[in-house]
């Protein structure tokens, strides 16, 4: 208010000056540079003015907040709501603000604009229980239950211990017409909160749906008790009262100071380059190819070459070898990252009639790759590197010069790579683009793209699971922008968006409807974001005609900071501006290419404040993690990074200590704790290789615990790509030992299996039944089933094996002796020679194994029993790994060595243990050479083998069939692993779960209620039980039911089971949804496409009624407890 009183009396004091001599259009000399004064002494004030927000001071805020609560809770409805918008209105994406202003709606009964205002909190947070409980009330009140029914579910899976969301959980599934899952959860309420005046009545009418009168009788009588002498709730949303409509106080976000720490550049130029910066020019890349934290440079010379300077104290040091330019090219980028997952960063240069690609190792020492790259001939005017394709490589993304268009190439892996621009799915044919960004705008973990364009808004193209980037229209308006930048400027965890257009630049806040335009005093022609001073706020910076410093205040606006700054006398034109610590003193130093040659300017003043330093170690995802998030948070300041380039610098304002730090992996999240800034050190963040997608485990009582046994249906997974557009052939069915009598047995008269979902997956699971075989002495009894390279598929089965031939030796081919690892299923385990990079886990180098039994008797029905473990690669390294038509056919092979010494390949299928370690038979009757002398097993899977053994088949024992005398279907959680060597299976700890998952995405749908399954798996009838992630399954099998055990045998146990499992992986087909549901005779190659036939499916209505969401959801309590 001050501000604007001063710049209109200042107006009226101009004003006459003017006016006296109008009639001449010139005013009178002094009053010139009156004006000119003024305007002068004035221009700061009036710029600040103009780009700061007025009216939102933290009394404001604070005073707007405290009327909303009382209003609130005095019941006033409407004035709630104006005090929480004149709140929202200072900090529009605050989350704890949109909940409030939420609840202030359902006061008012707007269930329209509960929803809207939840969901956008939803939008940064998935895991708000809150704004699920709201939109579900919401939706109640608009009469539509099965959108209820899908809220309230997730935010009871947060957390199920808050009696309203039970209750009306449990009021939205009976007018879903889902009665049975109705009676459960009012159940637990009546139970559980004695003082709901509610819930039993609820229960009766639940009860009286279901048919069971009796109880429902009961149930109205406890309601008479309890609401004896009580007055029922008649104003409207009693029933929704609860924690979760209780008025919050948001984070405070602490603001910058406004006046900030000093900080001025210092042209230190002259000492860095040694009186030579003259002789190089840009585009130039930052490159620690030492990982050491010294910064070094990959420049072009003025002498049109290419070169690495190296950095020594902030003094940088020509090194290595000169690579030629092309003559007469324009170059316009340089990127820098890891594009062979070498834990090397690497350099692509980009130019108008050509580009080049290098390899680096230590010391600086690069090799030239253009013409291998198969990048010589692409002519680019800009560019990135980015996994487009999801499959942990750094692919490239360029603008063509010339209007045209874009073009997109692969990387296939040791910096080759392909024109795909025909094939991805991303429009090319885009005339005007001018450059690209690549940043996550709408916070689904996917980078989208912006393009600006020549006398057009930029282009946004969206990127959704399942599909490739795509234009649409949700972006705010945006002007015709020649560059733009993104970042979270107001650190509300969105990605903002500045746009340099019409000589200013213009921010676009997500979520925001208000923009605020910075002016600028010259012609720009680029826009950076960096936090210089550290004090955890993006700053802006404009080049073209010089530097221009806008320093980030927060709420109160941006301020002009070039002249602070020193950068108001430096001029010339700028073409590139690098931010990175040269000198390794806390702050982030700038690198400019100006027409000069390179320029350094050191930063005095911003380590006042805390730098984090950071380095990605990417193993799924790229090794540079280029792309990824990290997101912290610490006493008064939050803030979320994407890497667009290297190296990460973080500014942390004064905080030595972050209580969280979290790197979103392209699949996975895992939170640091109390993670320590320190002054020169750099805080690695490395992927850790955890179990996302896999296969249900399976744990089998052992008399003291639940056992771990193995895995199962790997072998029968949904929408499992091995190549773009082609999809293993899933076969359903699966047998796989258990035990024996000396490690399964009975619990209260049952033998208990517990089938757990522990994984981002759903498993649909049509029957499971025990088997039970008496095995006599010196016989082995062993599942048919195993992973073969494709169908069809022979029915599931066991075979029984006897007359053991002694295995005389063993050698690997790198010529390891494996003969005593090979003997027995013990402790002992040959590996694979070496494995292939991590973005390509389940694959090895080619190895064989040469089995040395002794003379073969081929006519005899020779049979190999080999137990071992696959690890499983998944869509992501499958569809990794069809890039490389250089890799070798994984699966196993063997072959018979003949009499001459020469190898001949036996027509067997050898197929592979379908995960965890499981025992497969290859069955050699009639298959082998006469005269054969030994086998050799080679496989480029990556499996463990145990044991190796050659039998003769024989007859099989009688075999005992049963299925599940109870079933129980409840919450288990996600299982601790084991601490085990590399070349041993992971192994989950049945009794040590966590609530809350790694990763970020689960398929979302309807799936089986808890409870009971006994009718849904008792026959392969394509009536299943949809088991969610975090589900087990409880199977107690009668142990009375077995018949007497002969003497002399020993009994073992096998599990058949007949279904199917689908990841959430990004590349399995429809890998975000439980639906489609698969069925027998279904085509695998089309799932998702085809038409579900004509099939009994009355169980669906019955039994799918319980609601899982797309994000995993951070539970906070549970009542529901595993067996």
């Amino acid at each position: 208010m001050e501000i604007t009183t001063l710049v209109k009396a200042t107006t009226a004091v101009i004003l006459p000056g003017m006016t006296a001599d109008s009639g001449t259009g010139q005013a009178p000399f002094p009053a010139k540079y009156l004006l000119l004064l003024v305007l002068v002494v004035l221009a700061p004030v009036i710029f600040t003015w103009l780009t700061s927000t007025p009216g939102k001071s933290d009394a404001d805020f604070d005073q707007s907040i405290n009327a909303g609560k009382t209003y609130y809770e005095a019941g006033e409805a409407q004035k709630a709501v104006e005090a929480f918008t004149r709140a929202l209105k200072s900090k529009p994406t605050e989350i704890d603000l949109l909940l409030n202003l939420a609840n202030a709606h359902r006061l008012a009964n707007h269930p329209a604009e509960v929803i809207k205002y939840a969901q956008e909190a939803l939008a940064v947070d998935i895991n708000l229980a809150a704004a699920h409980f709201l939109i579900g009330c919401a939706y109640l009140r608009l009469d539509q239950p099965t959108e209820g029914t899908k809220a309230l579910q997730q935010a009871y899976d947060i957390d199920n211990t808050v009696g309203a969301v039970g209750y009306l959980l449990g009021k939205a599934q009976l007018a879903a017409g889902n009665a049975e899952e109705a009676v459960a959860l009012l159940e637990e309420v009546v139970a559980f909160e004695e003082d709901h005046l509610g819930a039993a009545y609820s229960l009766s009418r639940a009860l009286v749906a279901v048919g069971r009168t009796d109880e429902a009788k009961a149930a109205l009588e406890l309601h008479q008790r309890r609401i004896a002498g009580k007055s029922m709730p008649t104003r409207p949303g009693a029933w929704e009262e609860c924690l979760y409509t209780e008025v919050l106080i948001p984070f405070k976000l602490e603001q910058p100071d406004t006046e900030g720490i000093a900080v001025t550049f210092v042209d230190d130029t002259a000492r860095a380059f040694a009186g030579n910066a003259a002789q190089f020019a840009g585009p130039f890349g930052v490159i620690d190819f030492n990982h050491d934290g010294n910064n070094s440079l990959f420049v072009r010379t003025r002498t049109n070459t290419f070169r690495t300077l190296l950095n020594t104290n902030a003094v940088f040091t020509p090194v290595g070898f000169e690579f030629p330019a092309i003559e007469g090219a324009r170059y316009s980028r340089c990127l820098v990252g890891d594009l062979n997952n070498d834990r090397f960063d690497d350099v692509l240069m980009l130019g108008d009639q050509g580009s080049h690609a290098y390899r680096f190792a230590t010391n600086g020492l690069a090799r030239d790759l253009s013409k291998f790259s198969k990048l010589a001939s692409l002519k680019a005017i800009d560019g990135i590197m980015a996994d487009i394709d999801f499959t942990g490589k750094l692919d490239l993304l360029a603008i063509q010069p010339g209007d045209a268009g874009l073009k997109v190439f692969r990387n296939l892996g040791s910096i080759y790579f392909k024109d795909i621009s025909k094939t991805s799915g991303i429009p090319t044919q885009i005339t005007g683009a001018l450059k690209l960004v690549m940043d996550d705008w709408n916070n689904d973990d996917m980078l989208d793209l912006f393009i600006p364009r020549t006398g057009e808004p930029p282009m946004y193209l969206q990127k959704n699971r399942g599909a490739a980037h795509s234009p649409t229209n949700t972006l705010p308006t945006l002007p015709s922008a020649t560059a733009l930048a993104t970042g979270d400027l107001n650190n509300d965890l969105r990605v903002d968006l500045v746009c340099l257009a019409n000589g200013q630049l213009e921010i676009t806040f997500n979520g925001l409807e208000e923009k605020q335009t910075l002016p600028l005093a010259k012609g720009s022609t680029a826009v950076h974001l960096l936090d210089y001073d550290n004090d955890g706020w993006l700053d802006l910076f404009a080049t073209g005609d010089g530097v221009q410093g806008y320093r980030n205040r927060g709420s109160a606006g941006f301020a002009d900071s070039t002249a602070a700054l020193g950068l108001d006398a430096f001029n010339g034109q700028v073409s590139q501006l690098a931010a990175a610590d040269i000198d390794r003193d806390g702050d982030s130093d700038l690198l400019l290419a100006h027409e000069s040659g390179l320029k350094y300017l050191r930063n005095d003043g911003g380590n006042a404040n805390r730098q984090l330093k950071i380095r990605l170690y990417g193993n799924r995802s790229n090794a540079s993690g280029i792309g990824i998030q990290i997101e912290t948070v610490t006493a008064g300041l939050r803030l979320k990074r994407t890497v667009h380039s290297l190296p990460i610098e973080i500014g942390v304002g004064k905080n030595k200590l972050l209580n969280s730090l979290n790197a979103r992996w392209f699949d996975l999240s895992l939170f640091n704790l109390d993670v320590q800034v320190k002054p020169d050190e750099t805080v690695t963040l490395t992927e850790l290789i955890l179990p996302t997608g896999s296969c249900p485990y399976l744990y089998a009582w052992d008399g003291e615990k639940h056992r771990f046994v193995t895995d199962l249906l790997g072998a029968s997974p949904l929408g499992l790509p091995v190549a773009e557009g082609v999809y293993i052939d899933a076969d359903p069915d699966e047998i796989v030992w258990i035990g024996d009598e000396t490690n399964f047995k009975p619990i209260d008269g049952n033998y208990r299996l517990q089938l757990t979902e522990e994984l981002r997956e759903i498993l649909y699971l049509d029957e499971a039944k025990l088997l039970a075989v008496d095995v006599p002495s010196g016989a082995e009894v062993h599942p048919t089933t195993k992973l073969r390279p494709s169908g069809p598929y022979p029915p599931a089965g066991l075979t029984a094996l006897a007359k053991r031939k002694p295995l005389r030796r063993a050698r690997r081919s790198d010529g390891l002796d494996a003969t005593a690892a090979l003997q027995a299923n013990d402790s002992q385990w040959v590996s694979p020679v070496e494995l292939r990079l991590p973005q390509l886990r389940g694959l090895a180098k080619r190895f064989s194994l040469e089995l040395d039994f002794g003379p073969l008797d081929t006519g005899a029905p020779l049979a190999l029993a080999m137990t071992g473990w696959l690890h499983f690669g998944g869509g992501m390294a499958n569809i990794a790994a069809s890039h490389h038509t250089d890799l070798p056919f994984p699966f196993p092979t063997l072959e018979a060595q003949l009499a001459d010494g020469n190898w001949q390949k036996v027509d067997a299928t050898v197929g592979a243990p379908v995960g965890k370690t499981k025992t497969i038979v290859v069955d050699l009757d009639g298959k082998l050479p006469n005269g054969a002398k030994q086998l050799r097993l080679s496989t480029a899977f990556e499996i463990h083998w145990n044991r190796i053994a050659l039998f003769e088949k024989t007859a099989l024992p009688s075999v005992t069939e049963m299925h599940p005398t109870t079933t129980d279907l409840h919450w288990h959680g996600y299982g601790a692993k084991e601490d085990l060597p590399s070349h041993l299976p992971l192994t989950p700890i049945h009794d040590q779960t966590s609530d809350t998952p790694n990763w970020r995405i689960t398929p979302s749908g309807w799936v089986t209620r808890y409870g009971d399954v006994d009718e849904l798996i008792a026959a392969k009838d394509n009536q299943l039980a949809l088991i969610a992630a975090g589900d087990e399954l409880t199977l107690d099998f009668d142990a009375a039911k077995l018949p007497s055990q002969p003497p002399g045998t020993t009994r073992h146990f096998f599990l058949f089971t007949s279904g199917w499992d689908k990841d959430a992986d990004f590349h399995v087909a429809q890998g975000w949804t439980v639906e489609p549901l698969p069925w027998h005779g279904m085509n695998a190659q089309r799932y998702g496409r085809e038409s579900r036939p004509r099939l009994d499916d009355a169980w669906i209505k019955k039994y799918n009624t319980r609601w899982i969401g797309l994000r995993p959801l951070n539970k906070l309590d549970k009542l529901t407890r595993s067996k």
